[in-house]
C-alpha cells in the first residue's frame, strides 16, 4: 500500500512538468503562424487541467517607446493535439516595464467556475524592483472566459500581491499585501460574485538589544471586498481598500 501511495504521489508531482513540456511545441508553431514578423519574450503555456483537450498559451511581444518596454499580449486557447486555434484575446500595450521590471507571466488554472458553463483561467503578471535600500514587487491577475472564438477578459489587472520596503542599514519599514480570489455564493448577471480576501502587514526593521538586525510586525489587518459582474467584466473599485 505504501509503495502504491508513493507511486501515485510521484505521478501527481511529475504530471504538470510533463504537461508543460508537451505544450511548449505550440509556442513556436503559433508564433510562426500568427506572428511571424515579431519576436516574443517570456512566453508560457499550460495544458488546462479542467479540459486537457485545450492548452493555454500566453505570447507577450515587447517593443520599446522612449526607453520604456511595452508588451502587446496575445492570450490563446488551442487544441492540445493539433495546436489549432480555438479562441484568443489580443491586447496592444497591455503592460509596460521600466524601473519596475516585468519579470514573467504565470498561467493560473484554479477553479474559477463562474457558472455551470463558464470556467475562467488566469494570467498572472509579476513585477520587481530591487536596489540597495528600496524593494518593490507586485503581482497582477487577469481572468479570461471563452465565448465562441473569443477569450473575454473579465478581470483586468487585479492586484494579488504587493510589497514594498525602504531602509538604511537596520532602520526602515516593509509593507506587504497578499490576496486570494474566491468564488462568492451569490450571482450577478449570471456570473458568480468574486470575493477578494487579503491581508495587509507592516513590519519595521531595527536593531535588537544584541545589535542584531531584526524585523518586527507592527500591524496586520485582514479585509475583503466583492467584485460584481456587469455583463462585460468585473469592474475593480477605485481605489481598492
Amino acid at each position: 500500500m505504501k509503495n502504491t501511495q508513493k507511486l501515485l504521489l510521484l505521478i501527481t508531482l511529475s504530471f504538470p512538468m510533463v504537461s508543460s513540456a508537451d505544450c511548449e511545441k505550440w509556442i513556436d508553431y503559433l508564433l510562426e503562424k500568427y506572428h511571424s514578423s515579431r519576436e516574443s519574450d517570456k512566453a508560457v503555456c499550460k495544458i488546462w487541467p479542467a479540459d486537457e483537450s485545450k492548452t493555454i498559451v500566453v505570447l507577450p511581444f515587447p517593443h520599446e517607446i522612449e526607453g520604456t518596454i511595452y508588451y502587446d499580449l496575445d492570450v490563446l486557447l488551442v487544441d492540445t493535439q493539433s495546436g489549432e486555434l480555438i479562441a484568443h484575446n489580443w491586447e496592444a500595450d497591455a503592460f509596460y516595464s521600466d524601473a519596475i521590471e516585468l519579470t514573467d507571466f504565470e498561467i493560473d488554472t484554479a477553479r474559477y467556475q463562474l457558472n455551470n458553463e463558464s470556467r475562467a483561467f488566469g494570467v498572472r503578471t509579476n513585477f520587481e524592483h530591487h536596489s540597495y535600500s528600496v524593494s518593490f514587487s507586485e503581482q497582477l491577475i487577469n481572468l479570461y472566459v471563452q465565448q465562441n472564438e473569443k477569450l473575454n477578459r473579465v478581470v483586468n489587472k487585479l492586484v494579488l500581491k504587493n510589497s514594498s520596503g525602504e531602509w538604511n542599514d537596520c532602520d526602515g519599514e516593509y509593507n506587504s499585501r497578499n490576496a486570494v480570489l474566491l468564488l462568492g455564493k451569490n450571482t450577478t448577471n449570471n456570473y458568480k460574485d468574486l470575493i477578494v480576501s487579503y491581508n495587509e502587514q507592516k513590519e519595521i526593521i531595527k536593531k535588537n538589544s544584541e545589535r542584531e538586525c531584526v524585523k518586527e510586525i507592527t500591524n496586520s489587518t485582514k479585509r475583503k471586498y466583492t467584485l460584481y459582474y456587469n455583463g462585460v467584466e468585473y469592474p475593480l473599485p477605485e481605489p481598492v481598500y
